[in-house]
């Protein structure tokens, strides 16, 4: 009897243990502070059985406090057919007191394709724990064991990927009993307390009490500031294809040799057609302008993820046929056409993204999102050109894969190079507005021009509807009542990379009034400057990505029977963040019209910390200076 009571009692300790374990109400001030979730416990185990066999076993336990922690949960795996298989998946869904509230086995979650809606064939899908919560806290235990055949991809140590996540425990292990040779690149553990236990074929990692990043404005990516450690292996295999490399050159010559080369021949016919169609071009530029416009014109993008493993190009005689692909097919029948007249060029992977994200110089493996193509040698830089877009001109990439690292891949091996940066004179945009002004209402005449990362950001309001127009101008003049659009136009000069839009609109008065006078606000357009508050415990450095000027003259017509009372003084302030000009004076040509100049340019850079004040200050000015008023008087 005792020796039962004593076996219930332990049981009983045990049981209690594991229920409490998954409580909410217990976890941590330090790891709830600024969370939107916790990951309680990750264990993830790879174990590289061969250079074509690897297993991945997970178990994450996540805390959701609120409905934004929910995307944090994470309960899924990728698999394909040829290649991944989900060998057992479960989840088990716990209320804040720790009691069991829903069970999943893998025949409950859900199925469906890897993949967007442009996407025409694909192989990739994901099978996930669909769940929405009744209410929070909730936790999720989240079990699975994935087996796959493509080594090229290790799955790498970073416990906190995101903003407003905290981390109670989290642990990672890659066992390679073959002794497979094995490179891993450590960043940012410096920052954290971590256990590590590496040998030359092996390594783990555990990491305990994270609190989370809370996001600062104008910080950093998180990836930049957070623990990871990338893992390759130097003999691996992709779709049942297997390589060698532990450097760059190697690894791309092997990516060439394996899915690009071969894949360029086109049809005799087509090499006619190109051959006729650049004749009368004097220059190769000229040539590579001419096929480019030919290919937009020729094709479109539809997502393919076949090949190996979704890497490989579809032919550039199937891409000519059909007349689509994807981002490596529409590459790769670009680089055939302009080989076809002799022009030499790269299939270049980038990670594509407002982000900036670089292909690591420093750790070669198989990473990137997208292709592009880089042309040398027939211009003063080199020429890039994004092959998925019909209607982008060429030459131009915008911020979707500007100023990052990209990988060439080349006959004679791989190369990291980096594309091209817009800096802050470059990304431009202009506007003069003349605005007549009456005693309750205003009529204005505008006139911008973009360029620049700008023109990528509004060329496309040409082509949209005129009810979408109309509603976009009534955000970006949000200041402004009662607008009424009376005439839109526009002129797209992709050979200067220039968008023009031309605005005619009338609206309620956006003045006040006081007795005899009239305080006019001076700024017509409210400068894209955000407003930031104080931060007297700044952890993060401060990042611009990408700098810009704009200019803005505001021709104010004031109304009949009224004068010049006060203006505000000119100023000027120069600082490292950039700078700003304001001034207004009456026009020469005519005194009732007053003329204000503004001019903003922040610039692109990275500064520490210590800095946010200067940089809070100077942001700030620019909003404050920019809202000053001129006073009109009534003539007696």
């Amino acid at each position: 009897m005792k020796s039962f009571l004593v076996s219930f009692m332990l049981l009983s300790g045990i049981l209690c243990f594991a229920q409490e374990s998954y409580q909410s109400i217990i976890l941590k001030k330090e790891l709830t502070e600024h969370a939107n979730a916790v990951l309680r416990d990750e264990s993830i185990l790879v174990e590289v059985e061969d250079v074509d066999k690897m297993t991945v076993t997970t178990r994450r336990v996540v805390t959701v406090l609120n409905k934004y922690g929910n995307g944090f949960v994470r309960a899924y795996d990728f698999y394909d057919d040829g290649d991944a298989k989900i060998k057992s998946q479960s989840a088990y869904v716990y209320n804040k007191m720790g009691n069991e509230i829903k069970k999943y086995k893998q025949r409950d979650f859900k199925d469906q394709s890897a993949v967007g809606s442009s996407n025409l064939y694909s192989d990739n899908r994901v099978s996930y724990l669909d769940y929405s919560p009744m209410s929070y806290p909730y936790t999720v235990v989240y079990e699975s064991e994935v087996q796959m055949s493509t080594t090229v991809f290790i799955q790498p140590f970073q416990p906190v990927d995101a903003y407003y996540v905290s981390v109670e425990s989290s642990e990672y292990q890659l066992k390679n009993p073959n002794h497979i040779p094995l490179r891993y690149l450590e960043s940012n553990l410096d920052s954290i307390q971590v256990e590590k236990n590496n040998t030359d074929f092996e390594i783990s990692y555990a990491v305990k009490n994270i609190p989370a990043y809370k996001y600062e404005p104008y910080s950093p990516q998180i990836s930049e500031l957070t623990p990871k450690v990338k893992v390759a292996l130097d003999k691996f295999s992709l779709m049942g294809v297997e390589g060698t490399a532990n450097n760059w050159t190697e690894f791309g010559k092997w990516q060439y040799e394996n899915l690009i080369k071969g894949r360029d021949e086109l049809y005799s016919s087509t090499i006619a057609e190109i051959t006729a169609l650049v004749k009368d071009a004097e220059t190769d530029y000229q040539k590579a302008k001419l096929i480019y416009e030919y290919m937009q014109g020729k094709t479109r993008y539809i997502s393919v993820q076949l090949g190996i493993g979704g890497w490989e190009p579809i032919l550039a005689t199937e891409v000519d046929r059909v007349g689509y692909g994807d981002c490596k097919g529409l590459t790769n029948y670009m680089k055939a056409l302009l080989a076809s007249q002799g022009i030499k060029s790269n299939y270049a992977v980038v990670y594509a993204g407002d982000e900036q994200k670089d292909i690591d110089p420093k750790f070669a493996s198989m990473q990137g999102n997208h292709v592009i193509l880089n042309v040398p040698g027939i211009a003063e830089e080199d020429v890039w050109l994004e092959c998925t877009s019909q209607s982008l001109p060429f030459n131009y990439l915008g911020d979707f894969t500007d100023n990052r690292h990209v990988l060439l891949i080349k006959e004679d091996g791989g190369e990291i190079v980096k594309t091209p940066n817009y800096e802050c004179d470059i990304n431009l945009e202009e506007t003069l507005c003349e605005i007549d002004l009456s005693e309750d209402a205003f009529t204005a005449n505008i006139k911008k021009q973009s360029k620049g990362i700008p023109y990528g950001n509004n060329y496309h309001i040409q082509g949209q509807k005129d009810k979408d127009k109309n509603i976009y101008y009534k955000e970006v003049f949000g200041n402004l009542q009662g607008i009424h659009f009376d005439h839109l136009s526009f002129e797209n000069d992709k050979e200067q990379a220039s968008f023009s839009e031309e605005l005619e609109f009338t609206g309620k008065k956006f003045y006040t009034t006081a007795g005899n006078r009239i305080l006019l606000p001076l700024n017509f357009i409210e400068p894209e400057i955000d407003m930031v508050s104080r931060d007297e415990d700044r952890h993060y450095p401060v990042e611009i990505l990408r700098g810009f000027t704009n200019k803005d003259q505001f021709n104010f017509k004031i109304p009949e029977g009224y004068a010049v009372e006060a203006l505000p003084e000119a100023i000027s302030i120069e600082t490292d963040f950039g700078s700003f000009k304001f001034s207004v004076e009456s026009s020469k040509d005519d005194p009732d019209v007053l003329v204000v100049k503004r001019s903003v340019s922040v610039n692109q850079g990275h500064w520490p910390a210590d800095k946010f004040g200067d940089f809070r200050e100077f942001l700030n000015k620019i909003n404050m200076l920019s809202n000053q008023k001129a006073v009109l008087v009534k003539n007696s």
